[in-house]
């Protein structure tokens, strides 16, 4: 891994199929300044959020599609219910799908690589998810849009 910090930005790069340093370059930062100095690293770091890199993966000509494994959803953030969708859903859709998964990984936020069936830990290599550990929170799908000017 480049940084303790950079696993969504080498995550995309990968999904956007550019180098790292085309999209810290596009994004407009490293991700490095220490936001909250009482963390320790990689906590304490900026870090990326998935909103500049969707702003990136939409100016390189792609949608990106958020897919949460168990949907919910609420009247007024209080009362929840499960949306009735089943495992497989999210499955079906990792196993036809590129992009990155997102989730907490011990203690702190992670990403990863994925596509169809595979995923790269910018931090370990190359295995199935069946070993993925961390608590997957979402997909986000990278599919070539179809844009068209008018």
């Amino acid at each position: 891994m480049k940084t303790k910090w950079s696993c969504l930005a080498e995550s995309a790069a990968m999904a956007l199929g550019i180098s790292y340093e085309e999209l810290i370059e596009a994004v407009g930062h490293n991700g490095s300044t220490i936001i909250f100095p009482e963390l320790p690293d990689p906590g304490c770091r900026r870090g990326f959020h998935m909103q500049e890199i969707i702003d990136v993966a939409i100016k390189k000509g792609f949608a990106v599609t958020p897919i949460e494994p168990l949907p919910c959803s609420t009247p007024d953030g209080l009362r929840v219910y499960t949306v009735g969708f089943t495992v497989e859903r999210f499955q079906n859709h990792l196993a036809e799908g590129a992009g990155i998964v997102t989730g907490m990984k011990r203690k702190w936020r992670h990403a990863v690589f994925w596509n169809r069936g595979v995923h790269f830990d910018p931090a370990t290599g190359k295995f199935s998810f069946e070993n993925l550990n961390m608590n997957i929170d979402y997909f986000y799908k990278f599919t070539l849009s179809n844009q068209y000017s008018g």
